[in-house]
C-alpha cells in the first residue's frame, strides 16, 4: 500500500501524511470479508480506482463515523469483483482506527475525539480546529479539491433503524440526481454543523446518503446497488439514468428546512417507560418507531424532569434557542408531547448519540 499526501501543521512543523494511498488493490489482496479488509487498512486510507474514462473523477466517502459500515461493505463488494469504474474514482475511509476498536463497528469515534464529520465547515467563516479530526478533515478536502472530482457521494448509516434518506444543502437537480442513485427521500437543510456536504460547490456537487440502520440489511443492500449505479454510470446526473426500475424513475419525496431537538447542556438522558432522572429528559424506546412518520400533539414522547426550555434546545437554520422548542413541543404533567402536528426522522435510541448529537430531527407535517 503505497502513501502519500502531507500535512504540516503538525507541532514540529514537519510533514505528516495522515492518509494511506492504496492505487488499484488486487481483489485478491483486500481480504476475504468485509472485517479483514477493514484490518488491512492501516489507518484513515484513499483508495484510487482507474477508471474506463481517465479524464473523470469521482469521490466517494464512507466510515467518516465508525459505527456506521453499509457504505465500507458496498465498497468491499464492488471492489471483491474487480470491477473497473466508468471514471476515475477516490474512495475515502478516513475513521478506520474507531471502526477497528473492538468490538468493530461500534464506535462513532475514538473516545475523547471530536467528530469528523463536524469538521468540514467553510473555513473561511470556521476556526480552522486544531484538533486530529480537523487536520484528517483538512487533508481529505485538499486530496478532494486537487483531484477536481465532478461529484462527491458521502455515505452514512442512520443513528437508529430508519427508512434511507438523503440530504442536500442545495435544492439543484444534479443534486437531487445523485441521492435519486441511492434513495427517493430528499431532505433540503439549511443547518450548518460543519459536515462534509456543506463544502458543495457548483461544479462539485456534495450530497449525504444515510442507508439506514446499521443492523438491517436492507440498508447494506441499498447502499450496494446504489453505489453499484454511482461506480458504472457514465452520466450520473442524467434523469432515468438508472434505468426503468432505478430511483431516478421513482417519485421524489421532500423535506425542507429540517430542525434539530438537542439536549441542553448539563441535562441527562435515558429511554424508558417511564421517568428515569431527576433532572433531564426521558424518551420512549417506542419513539424510533416514527421515523419519517407523523406524531400528532397527543403522541407520548417521553418525559421532562424540570422546565421544557432548562433541557431541551430546538436547533433551525437560524441557530440553536430556548425559546423556540415551546412552540414545537409541551409539557403535560411532566409528559413531552409535541404541539403541532410533525413528521421525525433520524431519531435515535442511543443515549450517547442523542446526548452528543441530537435525539431527533424534525419538520412540520
Amino acid at each position: 500500500m503505497a502513501v502519500a499526501g502531507k500535512d504540516t501543521d503538525d507541532a514540529s512543523g514537519r510533514s505528516h501524511q495522515r492518509f494511506h494511498h492504496w492505487h488499484d488493490p488486487d481483489p485478491h489482496a483486500i481480504g476475504a470479508t468485509a472485517m479483514e479488509f477493514l484490518h488491512r487498512l492501516q489507518g484513515p486510507t484513499c483508495i484510487h480506482l482507474t477508471g474506463r474514462d481517465r479524464g473523470r473523477c469521482r469521490v466517494v466517502a464512507t466510515l467518516l463515523h465508525g459505527n456506521e459500515p453499509s457504505g465500507l461493505f458496498a465498497l468491499f463488494e464492488l471492489l471483491r469483483l474487480g470491477l473497473r469504474p466508468a471514471v476515475n474514482l477516490l474512495c475515502f475511509i478516513p475513521s478506520v482506527d474507531a471502526a477497528k476498536r473492538a468490538p468493530g463497528f461500534a464506535h462513532r469515534m475514538l473516545p475523547d475525539c471530536k467528530d469528523l464529520n463536524r469538521c468540514f465547515g467553510d473555513p473561511r467563516q470556521h476556526s480552522t480546529g486544531d484538533t486530529e479530526a480537523d487536520r484528517i478533515a483538512r487533508e481529505m478536502m485538499a486530496l478532494i479539491d486537487q483531484a477536481r472530482p465532478e461529484c462527491v457521494v458521502d455515505i452514512h448509516n442512520t443513528s437508529g433503524s430508519s427508512p434511507s434518506f438523503g440530504i442536500s444543502t442545495v435544492m439543484a437537480p444534479r443534486h437531487c440526481a445523485l441521492i435519486a442513485l441511492f434513495t427517493q427521500r430528499i431532505i433540503i437543510t439549511e443547518l450548518r454543523l460543519g459536515s462534509l456536504m456543506e463544502r458543495t460547490r457548483s461544479d462539485m456537487p456534495i450530497v449525504t446518503i444515510e442507508c439506514g440502520g446499521a443492523e438491517n440489511r436492507e440498508s447494506t443492500l441499498l447502499a450496494g446497488e446504489g453505489l453499484t449505479r454511482y461506480f458504472s454510470l457514465k452520466n450520473v446526473f442524467e434523469t432515468g439514468s438508472t434505468g426503468p426500475a432505478g430511483p431516478a424513475e421513482m417519485s421524489l419525496e421532500y423535506f425542507h428546512h429540517p430542525m434539530r431537538l438537542e439536549l441542553a447542556e448539563g441535562s441527562a438522558i435515558a429511554y424508558g417507560e417511564r421517568g428515569l432522572v431527576e433532572d433531564g429528559v426521558t424518551l420512549l424506546p417506542s419513539v424510533e418507531n416514527h421515523n419519517f412518520g407523523h406524531v400528532c400533539a397527543d403522541t407520548p414522547l417521553g418525559f421532562v424532569a424540570g422546565e421544557l426550555g432548562d433541557n431541551l434546545r430546538l436547533r433551525t437554520d437560524g441557530g440553536a434557542g430556548a425559546g423556540a422548542v415551546g412552540d414545537y413541543f409541551r409539557l403535560e404533567r411532566g409528559r413531552l408531547y409535541p404541539r403541532r402536528r410533525l413528521k421525525l426522522f433520524m431519531v435515535t435510541t442511543n443515549p450517547e448519540i442523542a446526548r452528543k448529537d441530537c435525539m431527533f430531527y424534525l419538520t412540520e407535517a
